[in-house]
């Protein structure tokens, strides 16, 4: 294994959406990546970890307490890898504020109130309970995405003050708070960027003011962060402009898990490869890739294995993919191609990455929110996709990964299509047809029962229950609802009733713009997939 050029190259695991990987996994995944040739694992907690004085930080979520961190530090120690721990001081802490306890401590929305003793308060006990569990130096504070920092609570006791002076003067005391228990301080750098430039955060010509170059706190790290861009020269103008703040540089990519129960390997080798090749050139000396489960955290993380093999040998100066997929396979004693189909392309040519087996799973068969982006290709290829998972799920390798992406699969291959099909026979008056169509719901249904057991067992193996929940919900909701329509279709095919909903002509999700003929999407939520009525 050749040497890795950077001095810390990492992977960091999202433990806050949901899906908390239990201690021992945590630890067979850092065997996994440690024999990759990665020298760093950092644990992503929102609220996750315990703090003693305050029962509310990570109840019932699955937290981790001191005895788990330092369980998994010292297995790591062993492999000589570093584990740092990954916070946030400032937004992204929905899941603790939700307790109404706290609402004292909100800006808005998902904000901290800045200048809040009890806030800060509060951030000492959370960095302080982390240092009796970790050993390393570094740690991650956050403070990325707080769109609306200074416009909440703080607007109201303090007036309108400039968000660049209060994100400064907040980042000020995390960071001697950090410092004063024995922390070097690291923070995600889109905010400087965003209040700058009109909230975008990744420009080729980004405007920064050089007054502030010098402001930031002694020993404070940066990380830029870029998970979709495949344009060398973005990733380089950005570098660049993180360097004229004179502080230490972090790199951040992302390996694509975020959208669903499929990964996106092929997207993350596009867009890691050039901003890897980037921060080596730019002298960049830490780099890390992160494994976000925004939305229930449903993809597994071993099903990443591909694209993390893939950007270690690149950095360690591989850069034929054809070699790379050889050493793969024979590492693992399957192709690099068998494991990257739980992508689950259903265009090969597109780039982008995008979610239709989440979203055509939650799309209503009767509000078909989503209808617009069927191609009538979907059945025939989750068809093909489940034959060949349930194949790839007896060769040994993660086999529960893979019968979970052959029950997924199949499941798709009747509810994918299920909705257009539907109002097409409605509207049409076709109730012969909608006999026939009535065997793919209960199809779909026995298949969905089928998916709701592996992901189950999946879920189960990976991860602490807490979170299991939701998944519980969403799919046991998508169970009823099939049954529901179903009962209500044989009711039309007996007494004629009408079904308003399907009464209704079909709408394309993207209107008129020019935009409306991309067939698939990536959808973030899922309110956005399964009704046009309020959810949230």
């Amino acid at each position: 294994m050749k040497k890795i050029p950077f001095k810390r190259f990492g992977v960091m695991l999202d433990m806050s959406r949901n899906a908390v990987m239990k201690p021992d996994v945590v630890k067979a995944f850092a065997d996994e990546i440690a024999s990759m040739g990665y020298n760093t694992l950092l644990l992503y907690t929102e609220d996750t970890y315990e703090i003693k004085e305050d029962p509310y930080f990570g109840a019932r979520r699955g937290r981790y307490t001191k005895e788990d961190i330092r369980s998994i530090v010292a297995h790591c120690d062993a492999l000589g890898m570093e584990v740092i721990p990954c916070i946030q001081t400032l937004a992204h802490m929905k899941t603790y504020l939700d307790w109404r306890k706290n609402k004292k401590l909100v800006d808005t929305g998902d904000i901290f109130l800045t200048d809040s003793e009890e806030v800060y308060a509060l951030i000492r006990k959370m960095i302080r309970s982390l240092r009796a569990a970790y050993t390393t130096k570094s740690i991650h504070v956050g403070m990325d995405e707080a769109h609306l920092l200074g416009l909440g609570k703080h607007l109201d006791l303090h007036g309108y003050e400039s968000r660049f002076d209060i994100l400064r003067r907040h980042l000020e005391k995390v960071c001697q708070i950090a410092k004063e228990e024995g922390f070097e301080p690291n923070i995600w750098s889109d905010m400087f960027f965003r209040l700058g430039n009109g909230g975008v955060y990744s420009l080729k010509k980004p405007h920064l003011e050089p007054s502030e170059f010098g402001k930031l706190p002694e020993g404070l790290n940066l990380t830029y962060w870029n998970y979709y861009s495949t344009e060398r020269s973005l990733y380089r103008a950005m570098l660049r402009a993180h360097k004229k703040f004179q502080r230490p540089i972090w790199f951040a990519g992302g390996a694509w898990s975020w959208k669903g129960w499929a990964p996106d390997n092929r997207y993350t080798v596009m867009s890691m490869f050039p901003g890897l090749s980037v921060a080596m050139e730019e002298g960049i000396e830490n780099a890390f890739i992160t494994t976000w489960g925004d939305n229930g955290g449903e993809c597994s993380r071993f099903a990443l294995l591909p694209s993390l093999f893939a950007c270690a040998r690149f950095v360690q100066g591989e850069k034929s993919m054809r070699v790379i997929k050889e050493e793969f396979k024979e590492k693992y004693g399957i192709s690099y191609g068998d494991y990257e189909s739980l992508d689950l392309r259903l265009d090969p040519k597109r780039k982008l990455a995008v979610n239709p087996e989440k979203y055509l799973l939650y799309n209503d068969p009767f509000i078909g929110k989503l209808d617009s982006t069927v191609t009538g290709k979907e059945a025939a290829f989750y068809r093909r996709a489940a034959a060949k998972f349930a194949r790839l799920a007896k060769k040994g390798v993660y086999p529960k990964v893979f019968a979970n992406h052959a029950a997924l699969s199949r499941t798709l291959s009747y509810k994918a299509e299920l909705g257009v099909r539907t109002r097409a026979l409605y509207q049409a008056g076709d109730k012969e047809g909608m006999k026939a169509l009535l065997k793919d719901y209960t199809l779909a249904r026995q298949n969905l029962k089928r998916f709701i057991q592996t992901e189950t067992e999946l879920w189960h193996w990976e991860n602490r229950p807490q979170g299991f929940e939701i998944q519980e919900a969403r799919l046991g909701g998508l169970l009823l609802r099939l049954s529901s329509c179903q009962k209500r279709l044989e009711s039309w095919i007996e007494t004629g009733e009408a079904i308003p909903e399907l009464e209704e002509p079909a709408l394309a999700f993207m209107g008129n713009d020019p935009d409306a003929k991309v067939e698939h999407l990536r959808i973030a939520r899922y309110h956005e997939m399964i009704t046009a009525s309020s959810i949230k």
